[in-house]
């Protein structure tokens, strides 16, 4: 393997982009992972909140959801809202979204600007059996970024080119428990 498909193979694999079982052997087969291969697992549907024009860095977040015991949850509806990348609210950055099979999920949208503190999601989990979840996904190296900031949890976000453009990738699992 030559030693820009290794670089993109551990890059994959950090942020959760590598499916499983999947083996890279070229950069052909780098350049062809767009095409749809046969048995492969597929993504969880993108709700992508940004739209061209809009200010602020491109991000995509992806998680799962699952209970306390490990086992992932299907059918989860997850609310969430966010300033936009100048740090307004508007209905454009608030979307429902719903667990896959697998219980994942996941999002495009912008970095969002600071709106009295941290840059942040807000994300919040109302579902039958669970004790109900609310919190904030918050983003390391934001200056305004309080270490003892208590609304929610820091993530990393990975730079990453798309189709000659740079999107920021990021993961966020949530952990739901039963009432």
């Amino acid at each position: 393997m030559c030693q820009h498909g290794f670089r993109l193979a551990v890059f994959m694999a950090v942020t959760g982009l590598l499916l499983p079982n999947a083996v890279i052997a070229s950069d052909l087969t780098l350049a062809q992972a767009d095409t749809e291969t046969p048995g492969a697992e597929k993504k969880s549907k993108l709700i992508d909140l940004w739209r061209p024009g809009d200010p602020g860095e491109r991000m995509n977040i992806r998680g799962q959801v699952s209970s306390i015991d490990g086992t992932p949850l299907s059918g989860i509806r997850i609310s969430l809202r966010q300033a936009n990348g100048e740090g307004d609210y508007s209905e454009n950055y608030q979307a429902t979204l719903e667990t896959d099979a697998k219980g994942r999920y996941q999002f495009g949208s912008v970095v969002p600007g600071n709106y009295i503190g941290a840059k942040h999601v807000h994300l919040t989990v109302y579902q039958d059996g669970f004790e109900y979840f609310d919190t904030s996904i918050l983003f390391k190296g934001d200056p305004n970024l309080d270490e003892h900031y208590e609304g929610g949890t820091a993530i990393f976000l990975e730079e990453s080119t798309v189709k000659g453009e740079t999107i920021l990738f990021g993961r966020f699992d949530i952990v739901l428990t039963p009432e």
